[in-house]
């Protein structure tokens, strides 16, 4: 980076604010389609007229909105990307991102111990009932959005036996679920995640809902045991003990030749590599897990008496690791 790319690099945290205040106070689902004037954007999203102009005229000059005559349109990129309906929304991946600044701002304090900050008391959004209460529903719509051109991909890449029983350990809002039963329409597919989560996933015939918690519910009440079981985006939420154990409830249900599937992040260069870097380091502020490299991956299933593969590339930025029983 050159001194310019410098300076930029660190007066840009303002810049995401901003795009994050627009999300959370609804500004531009409320200029989507007609261009608003301040004291209409004040009174619609609740601001004071001074708090509305200084939002809107910041977002005017970084190009995210347009000012046309007094008044305020979105342009076509951000109602694709900031609104709900947008063909290309990111809505709920904001507002995750929006709910971690406070943590961020003590990030020294992770560096310094090497651990999550459990300490939230005072933090902004993590003490607010009204945030606590949609956080997690708001994560699986997020991993939703997120993970769009891996989904199918994944699911196509899977080769299961017939009549396969597959569990989506830590699914979410089942999309990975969802792509999967669709592409193998004789696959059982059970989708477990926390009871706040798997709420926010729709229905769908031939997919079960298994709300419990990842280390004390039985991941297989029926005790007939998977063929599948696929973890996407799941261990970097823990740290290396805890998703050595969790690899452990895994292979107790895999059936004879089952297969682990992993899916995370990948590490290197590149746009993706500076991606998985920096949710690395929201893993060691949130959980203290992390975004493993592909070896640390295979290291961590071989230590639980699974045989990893070689890892591939998954859409634009992931791995995909197979591990036999």
């Amino acid at each position: 980076m050159n001194e310019a790319q410098l300076r930029a690099l660190t007066f840009s945290h303002r810049a995401a604010r901003l795009a994050m205040a627009g999300v959370a106070t609804g500004l531009f689902e409320e200029i989507a389609e007609t261009p608003r004037t301040v004291d209409e954007v004040a009174a619609a999203c609740g601001l004071a007229e001074r708090g509305a102009r200084a939002l809107l005229e910041a977002l005017a000059a970084l190009g995210v909105i347009e000012r046309v005559r007094g008044a305020y349109p979105a342009t076509p990129a951000a109602r694709a990307v900031f609104c709900e309906k947008g063909e290309a929304s990111r809505r709920h991946t904001v507002l995750h991102d929006l709910w971690h600044t406070g943590l961020w701002t003590r990030l020294e304090e992770s560096l310094a111990s090497g651990r999550p900050l459990d300490d939230r008391n005072g933090d902004p959004f993590f003490t607010r009932p009204d945030v606590l209460v949609r956080f997690f529903p708001n994560l699986a719509h997020a991993m939703v959005e997120s993970t769009r051109e891996e989904t199918i991909e994944l699911a196509e890449q899977l080769a299961l036996p017939a009549f396969a029983r597959v569990l989506d350990l830590g699914g979410g809002g089942g999309q990975f679920s969802r792509a999967i039963a669709d592409a193998h329409p004789d696959a059982e597919v059970v989708l477990f995640d926390q009871p706040p989560v798997i709420a926010a996933a729709p229905a769908h015939p031939r997919i079960t809902a298994a709300p419990g918690d990842f280390f004390t519910s039985p991941l297989d009440p029926a005790g007939a045991g998977f063929d599948c079981v696929l973890l996407a985006r799941v261990l970097m939420g823990f740290d290396d003990v805890r998703a050595a154990e969790l690899l452990g409830r895994v292979r107790a249900v895999l059936r004879p030749g089952g297969v682990v599937h992993v899916v995370e992040l990948r590490r290197g260069e590149g746009a993706a590599g500076r991606v998985a870097a920096l949710l690395d380091v929201d893993m060691l502020l949130l959980t203290g897990g992390a975004v493993r490299t592909a070896c640390e991956l295979r290291a961590l299933l071989a230590a639980a008496e699974l045989r990893p593969g070689e890892p591939r590339s998954l859409g634009l930025g992931m791995l995909h690791i197979e591990a036999r029983s």
